[in-house]
């Protein structure tokens, strides 16, 4: 059922715990103060937005995004695109317009998106959200499921909640290029800005909304500090599990030019694999800066 959240704004949930459409807002055109402000309140309560409809164009996408916050810069320079350094290109499609051989680097790195993850969990202060457009789309594959921890801390046993209260783990961008097969193997795994690895809490609180909820990244996590390394590894995989089931995950099955904002302080997210060999998957992302380092739910 659609409500109304502002004069001109209209929002139907997409699933129970996690995801709202949008309509009744252009992002191509500057978003006024009171817009801006129901879009954060109505954010922060479904923890995802959707826009369907929306072909904007790169410079109104970076627009929108700095409307939210200052923006970041990849880590990855083969991925930046090169009129416009603050959008990722998360595609198969080189700039050129060529599919991306799948034993590159290039994609070898991007195929890791389709585990789950939380964008820039490798920085000292990680991204508070990202927005995503989606150019070129693919039903064949390539949804996108976002997770959210704020449920998926709330439903922990007991005895869970009390084992990782005051749990720390490593996050290390390097643990990405490890977990690909062809990567792994590399002399050159491309060329990437100096992020040493950086310590977070397990169970963490939102800055805005003041609640619990994990603090997962299945692709940065190394280890959880001071416990034994099987022990850790044991106990993170328990917990993604957990954090990934059906009852907490939205599922988005991608129209041209959605355009997608998560908080990427409650949400994980994957992409579901497609056949990037022969399908063509074009989207770019503007990720925004976190304020601050994660706050520990337990000090």
């Amino acid at each position: 059922m659609a409500t109304s959240i502002s004069v001109q704004l209209e929002l139907t949930k997409r699933h129970p715990l996690i995801g709202a459409e949008i309509r009744g807002v252009d992002l191509a055109t500057p978003l006024d103060d009171r817009t801006l402000e129901s879009l954060h309140d109505a954010w922060m309560e479904h923890l995802l937005l959707i826009f369907p409809e929306q072909d904007i164009s790169d410079e109104a996408h970076i627009a929108l995004g700095r409307r939210f916050g200052e923006l970041e810069i990849h880590p990855s320079l083969a991925h930046r695109a090169s009129q416009h350094r603050e959008i990722y290109r998360v595609s198969n499609v080189d700039e050129q317009d060529n599919l991306i051989p799948p034993k590159e680097t290039a994609w070898q790195y991007l195929s890791q998106s389709w585990r789950w993850h939380t964008d820039s969990s490798f920085r000292e202060v990680p991204s508070k959200g990202s927005i995503l457009h989606g150019i070129e789309t693919t039903n064949a594959g390539g949804n996108t499921l976002f997770a959210n921890m704020y449920a998926a801390y709330d439903a922990l046993d007991g005895d869970t909640k009390e084992q990782i209260k005051s749990l720390w783990v490593i996050h290390d961008h390097d643990y990405i290029l490890s977990l690909s097969p062809e990567l792994s193997k590399k002399q050159n795994q491309g060329q990437y800005d100096d992020l040493p690895p950086v310590k977070h809490p397990l169970v963490q609180i939102h800055p805005v909304t003041r609640k619990r909820c994990l603090l997962l990244s299945p692709h940065t996590m190394v280890n959880i500090v001071g416990m034994e390394e099987a022990a850790g590894r044991s106990l993170l995989d328990r917990l993604i599990a957990h954090a990934t089931e059906a009852r907490f995950v939205y599922r988005h099955v991608w129209e041209p030019h959605d355009i997608i904002m998560w908080d990427n302080r409650c949400t994980m997210h994957s992409v579901e694999p497609f056949d990037n060999v022969n399908i063509r998957r074009i989207m770019h992302r503007v990720t925004l800066s976190g304020e601050n380092k994660p706050i520990p739910a337990f000090a």
